[in-house]
């Protein structure tokens, strides 16, 4: 027998000739499942589901297809499998499937929402798979993983969001709650948006109300345009004195003369007064 962990024998007592239903096979007969939602795997995660299966064997069977005499195509346990792999079996436990291709995204989607917290965009992109590929309904889609349509609806909303917000969501950085509240607000503010709840780390219910008012807090006033006649005078004197010259406003108003030591303070002084610098 191949190295197995203690968990998986005692409960599904597995042995090589298939009389239970679960048989070994070798994991390099083992493809991945086109269809498999995860686009990502969390490193530390998977080290440490590496280090679990390590010491107590896998207890939950992987499901593979045939998809050739001696090979198979995974389709769900895509983590097991590969934690597995780092482990160092060269076999792992499966349960043959017949399968069509949008039963594999079924299956796969199912397992990974209900088993290993698939990501709200990797959640996203294989509803939208469904609706693009196989063309079922939000309905369909809500009978097939267990969700509400409008579940189904607000969950495909997310792949509107501009790409560095989705990249946030799929590195674990914002929320699914989160990206529903950056949908709020208008597109040109949700890259903003999303900085501003992570660099203040806010709450999803604070970001709710937040989106609410959002656009008021960033709109900043424009600058008045600008007297073409005072900026050239500035640009005169900021010659005439080498240092920066600002002019605010022209009937009423204020000069601002910069400058940077006592020295330039004294010629600047002097030129004013016109005064022979000494």
């Amino acid at each position: 027998m191949n190295k197995l962990g203690r968990g998986l024998e005692a409960l599904v007592q597995i042995d090589e000739d298939d009389r239970t239903g679960v048989k070994l096979i070798a994991i390099k007969d083992i493809s991945f499942n086109p269809y498999q939602p995860r686009k990502s795997i969390n490193k530390n995660q998977l080290q440490e589901l590496a280090d679990s299966i390590s010491e107590n064997g896998i207890i939950q069977p992987i499901i593979v297809r045939k998809a050739g005499e001696n090979s198979y195509e995974l389709i769900a346990g895509q983590r097991r499998l590969t934690a597995a792999q780092i482990a160092g079996f060269t076999k792992v436990p499966v349960i043959v499937r017949t399968a069509k291709n949008q039963e594999m995204l079924a299956l796969a989607l199912v397992e990974n929402i209900q088993r290993e917290n698939l990501n709200a965009v990797d959640e996203a992109m294989a509803y939208q798979m469904f609706v693009d590929e196989f063309k079922y309904t939000h309905e369909k889609i809500a009978d097939i993983v267990g969700k509400s349509r409008v579940a189904i609806t607000n969950a495909l909303r997310i792949l509107k969001l501009p790409k560095p917000v989705i990249e946030m969501i799929k590195n674990d950085v914002l929320t699914a709650g989160h990206a529903r509240a950056i949908l709020q607000v208008e597109p040109s503010l949700q890259i903003d948006f999303a900085n501003y709840i992570v660099k203040n780390e806010i709450s999803v219910h604070a970001a709710e109300e937040i989106s609410k008012k959002f656009e008021n807090l960033r709109k900043e006033k424009k600058p008045a345009k600008r007297d073409i006649h005072l900026v050239a005078l500035e640009q005169d004197l900021e010659k005439r004195f080498g240092t920066r010259v600002k002019i605010k406003g022209y009937k009423k108003g204020k000069f601002e003369i910069y400058y940077h030591s006592e020295d330039e303070f004294e010629k600047i002084l002097n030129m004013i007064l016109d005064k022979n610098e000494t």
